[in-house]
Order: structure tokens, then C-alpha cells, then sequence
């Protein structure tokens, strides 16, 4: 699990010139690490953080000497970077044949830096990885946008604009994101009333129902936006199945579930870039009719939600954070739009506009 770092210690990372085009950073795992910067030979370990890097670097298609997990990058988003960045489609695809970043053929790849966030840090496997790149001379990073999201994503900005020199992009950008999130934070500050949400993650993946977050992730965003994550309370970890029984005895005012393009198949949520309006929209309807699903008040006053998986793990959770103020408490934040905080953030930011159905409301009956 990532260290958590709030924004005080966030403060506190290194960057301490030790000669030039050398900086020492600390990353979110805590580890020293001297770069040589910036950092043109880049392999990613988790390629559908390609959009994180592009917000502050728009140029980096062509600094990536490798990715892992190019399959879990959003189908439709992915075609459009390799129009954006035609040699982006060529780079070397550097999973092992299991799963994740293969040591061996990141060292064949030669980068001069490689990041690493998601489900690959901190753990036994990449500490080894980490490792046996540090003995041949190559340095990598932890990021965090996944697993603490809500605290971590400032400083893992702050990080990426120092190892990419782009640190005058990265602070445009962090304060965008700070401003947009203390305006939801104080306004929620001054409402009492915190109605019960019920946050399926991958809703309609499983024949249960439902597999919810404790206080971490998103279910930290439930909070924060001025919710009651019902499984905060019962998840042990950071995500469970929760009990039917539970789920129908605390009968939210509020259902969210998270999907994707590759939930299509499964029946499950379908939300995010490149999807249309009619294909989530169907998908929520199917998920909201399931047995215990389609019994609760969320449902019955149309008060249920389908939200694009990957904001869990993207800078742009930000505006996840506005959706969720604005599904739980709607007349305190009748004025906040949040496809206006997408479309300055394709104007300012992305070289490629971030675009599709990424949430979904059930309409009123």
C-alpha cells in the first residue's frame, strides 16, 4: 500500500540539484532517487497514465521508449493519442507473459526512467523490478493516483513536472485542480445533511452484489464530497463484496457504479471517453434492474449514477469529486458543471481532448 502523503509532507519533496541535469526527488514510497532530468527515454509501467503525463507534457508520446498494460488504456482514448503521437503505436510493449512490466525488457528498452503506479507499487514484485533496474543504472518512480488518490495526486504531479523538467506545466495544472477541489471542499463544509451512497466499483462485472470501497480510492472522494459511503464502515481493506442483507438494510439515497469499455461484455456499466450517450445509458439501466440493485430508494427516485472506472486512477478525478457533490447535494450545487471543468481542462492541458460519456444519470421516469 502507498505511503499516504498529505499535503504538508507533500511539501516537503526533494529536488536538490547534485550536478546539472541531475535532481534528487523523493517519490510516493518514500525513496530518494537522483534522475537525470529531464527525462526523454521514459518507460511507463502502467500505459493508461499516458493522459496523466500528457496533461503537464505534451509532447510525451514521443518520449515513451516502452509501455505495460496497454490494454487497460481506454480502447477509443488510445486510438486517439496514436493519431495525436503516430509513432506512439510502435513503442515496445514491455509486459512479462503473466502480467505487468518485465524487468528484462525494460532493461532491453535502455530509458533513462521509469515510473511506475497502480496495481505494480509498492510491492514485493516491483520492489524487485525497482531493483534490478537501480543495478544496472536505470532509476524509477512511484506515483500514486490509485490507491490514495485524494491525497496523492498533488505531490505525484509535482513529481512528474520535476523528472519531465516540466515543472512550471505541472504547477498550472495543480493549481486548476486545487482551486476546483476547495470550492466543492467548502461548500460541503457548511452542509449537515450527508445522504447514504452505495459505490459499486466495476458494477455488473459480478453475479454479487456489490464491491465497494473502504475509505480509500474513491470511497475517500464519497466522503470528501459530502456523502456516507456505506462500506466504509464494514469493508475490511480497501475493497469487499458487500452483504446483500447490508446493502438493502442501509438503502441508500444515492447509487454510483463505475464501468467501462470492458465491461461491455459482462453486462456491466459502460462510461468513459469515445462512449456514446445511448450505449451508457442502456448500460445503467441493465445494472440498476438487478435483483437487490433495483430495490433500493437510490434506484426508486432515480437518484443512480454510472461513472467512468478510470477517474479512480487519473488526475482528472477532480472531476469525479464534482459529480459526486453535485449527485448528493443538487440544489447546493445547481451552479457547478463539471463538462465545463472538462472542457477547460481539454483546452488548457490535453493534446488529445479527453471526450465521451464518462457519467451517466438515470432519468426521471
Amino acid at each position: 500500500m502507498f505511503r499516504i502523503i498529505r499535503s504538508a509532507v507533500a511539501a516537503l519533496l526533494l529536488a536538490l540539484p547534485a550536478a546539472a541535469g541531475e535532481i534528487t526527488v523523493t517519490d510516493l514510497a518514500g525513496r530518494t532517487v537522483t534522475i537525470n532530468v529531464p527525462a526523454t527515454r521514459i518507460i511507463l509501467a502502467e500505459a493508461r497514465q499516458i493522459p496523466t503525463l500528457a496533461l503537464i507534457d505534451r509532447d510525451i508520446g514521443d518520449k515513451l521508449a516502452g509501455t505495460a498494460g496497454m490494454h487497460m488504456f481506454d480502447p477509443e482514448a488510445r486510438r486517439e493519442y496514436f493519431k495525436v503521437f503516430p509513432g506512439l503505436e510502435a513503442t515496445p510493449a514491455l509486459d512479462d507473459e503473466t502480467s505487468g512490466l518485465s524487468a528484462e525488457k525494460a532493461l532491453a528498452a535502455e530509458p533513462d526512467l521509469v515510473i511506475v503506479s497502480g496495481g505494480l507499487g509498492p510491492n514485493a514484485r516491483s520492489e524487485a523490478i525497482v531493483e534490478t533496474l537501480a543495478s544496472a543504472g536505470i532509476p524509477s518512480i512511484y506515483i500514486d493516483l490509485r490507491a490514495n488518490p485524494f491525497d496523492n495526486t498533488v505531490p505525484s504531479m509535482e513529481l512528474l513536472g520535476k523528472v519531465l523538467g516540466k515543472e512550471a506545466e505541472a504547477k498550472a495544472f495543480i493549481d486548476f485542480y486545487l482551486e476546483h477541489r476547495n470550492a466543492v471542499l467548502e461548500r460541503v463544509a457548511t452542509i449537515a445533511d450527508r445522504p447514504k451512497v452505495l459505490l459499486e466499483m466495476q458494477a455488473g462485472a459480478e453475479s454479487y452484489c456489490c464491491t465497494a470501497p473502504s475509505r480509500v480510492n474513491l470511497g475517500r472522494f464519497v466522503a470528501e464530497a459530502g456523502g456516507i459511503n456505506i462500506g466504509e464502515a464494514v469493508v475490511p481493506g480497501a475493497f469487499s463484496p458487500l452483504a446483500p442483507e447490508y446493502v438493502l438494510a442501509e438503502n441508500p439515497e444515492v447509487y454510483i457504479g463505475t464501468g467501462g469499455r470492458h465491461l461491455a461484455s459482462a453486462g456491466g456499466v459502460v462510461a468513459g471517453p469515445g462512449i456514446s450517450y445511448e450505449e451508457a445509458l442502456a448500460s445503467l439501466e441493465r445494472v440498476t434492474a438487478r435483483p437487490v440493485i433495483a430495490e433500493l430508494r437510490a434506484v426508486k427516485e432515480r437518484r443512480a449514477h454510472g461513472l467512468w472506472h478510470n477517474y479512480h486512477n487519473s488526475p482528472l478525478n477532480i472531476v469525479a469529486l464534482e459529480l459526486m457533490a453535485k449527485w448528493f447535494h443538487p440544489d447546493a450545487f445547481a451552479d457547478l458543471d463539471p463538462q465545463k471543468t472538462i472542457d477547460e481542462i481539454n483546452a488548457r492541458f490535453l493534446p488529445v481532448p479527453f471526450e465521451g460519456t464518462t457519467w451517466i444519470d438515470l432519468p426521471a421516469q
